[in-house]
């Protein structure tokens, strides 16, 4: 079955493709073979987004993944086995869940292609970078004083950063934020379809009064703190100061604590909408604060990409675009968001600069609780 699949799927890009393309004929060959993850091993997982199976992603999502399954050694879904070594977080919007790709995202190509380990999915559509931190750590939110009830009740609350900003979390994908913990009570934090913010603790006990601002603990900050840092935002809210994300993003790296004090924080650069001109800015700010751990996603995708995977520049479009230094077509979705090729390229380049960088670091071996 192995040597079919390696027959069929031969480049890099030619795999993606015939998979997004053929998803009868792998259901077909792969399908009477991949066992359903047992309900035990869904409760052992955490619940931030594990990029190949987690409770906070639709079951359609990983049918999806599993009938499509086949990594770079021809492996199927109940062949693959992942190395025991640090974790990585994918925060932003520009690594989660698209179903134009059909569950071939820049973490799960990471973790299944290439480094072969667990990868969480950390994002959600419309972060910011106040949201991001939120949940991470290195900007925490507060919640303003308000009584927590006795029992399992919705509870209004009202969270601000540092900077004394409103902080509205996205809750499409938990993304490391429930459960958490507001003085000491552990609950949840939901959001309705009005921007309305409410805590709900998980057990009934005794009333409680937070008196003042208190740092909301969410799961991520205790539990993905020693993961490697991956940070992508599609784009900056309009008219957010590039000087402001640098100096939030070194925040979220100052309060990341990987074995031995390493650090290993990586800043993908916002791509929509961008030419070599406008992205001038920011990307001369990431880049003057990371060096070789900023990841230039417009630039290489408007060149050395292209080269690499012998992409076909076909469209009169397409070449003007490439001229002005704004990501072509070739690499997107109808949409503007990263196409299944867009998406293979970053996260083969991703996993390129880690193993530069970080090779000490990627040798490290933990303990998973899967």
């Amino acid at each position: 079955m192995k040597e079919r699949i390696k027959s069929f799927i031969k480049s890099p890009f030619v795999k993606i493709s015939a998979v997004a393309t053929a998803i009868v004929f792998l259901t077909a060959v792969l399908g009477s073979g991949i066992n359903y993850i047992k309900n035990t091993e869904q409760e052992a997982i955490d619940k931030e987004g594990y990029a190949l199976f987690s409770k906070d992603l639709s079951e359609e999502y990983y049918n999806e993944m599993k009938s499509r399954f086949v990594n770079q050694k021809g492996e199927s879904y109940e062949d693959y086995r992942m190395l025991e070594g640090i974790s990585i977080s994918f925060y932003g919007d520009g690594g989660i869940i698209d179903e134009s790709t059909g569950g071939y995202t820049i973490p799960a190509l990471t973790g299944l292609n290439f480094l072969e380990r667990y990868v969480y999915i950390m994002g959600n559509n419309g972060e910011t970078p106040d949201t991001i931190a939120a949940r991470q750590g290195g900007v925490p939110m507060y919640a303003n004083p308000f009584i927590i009830p006795d029992s399992c009740s919705p509870v209004k609350i009202t969270l601000e950063n540092e900077y004394g900003e409103i902080i509205v979390p996205e809750t499409e994908n938990n993304g490391g934020l429930n459960p958490c913990v507001i003085d000491g009570v552990e609950g949840e934090i939901t959001v309705d379809d009005n921007g309305a913010t409410f805590f709900t603790r998980l057990e009934d006990g005794r009333k409680k009064t937070v008196a003042q601002n208190t740092v909301v603990y969410t799961r991520a900050m205790t539990n993905r703190v020693s993961d490697i840092i991956v940070v992508f935002l599609k784009e900056l809210p309009e008219g957010y100061p590039p000087e402001k994300y640098v100096e939030i993003l070194k925040k979220m790296r100052d309060y990341q604590k990987l074995p031995g004090g390493e650090k290993s924080f990586y800043v993908i650069g916002p791509y929509t909408g961008l030419n070599k001109v406008s992205a001038e800015g920011i990307e001369t700010a990431l880049s003057e604060a990371f060096g070789e751990y900023f990841i230039n996603a417009r630039e290489y995708l408007c060149g050395e990409a292209i080269e690499k995977y012998g992409i076909n520049i076909r469209r009169e479009e397409y070449y003007d675009d490439i001229k002005r230094g704004k990501v072509c077509g070739a690499f997107l979705t109808r949409d503007g968001t990263l196409n299944i090729y867009g998406n293979y390229a970053i996260a083969d380049l991703i996993a390129e600069r880690l193993k530069e960088n970080d090779p000490e670091i990627l040798e490290i071996q933990v303990e998973h609780d899967r």
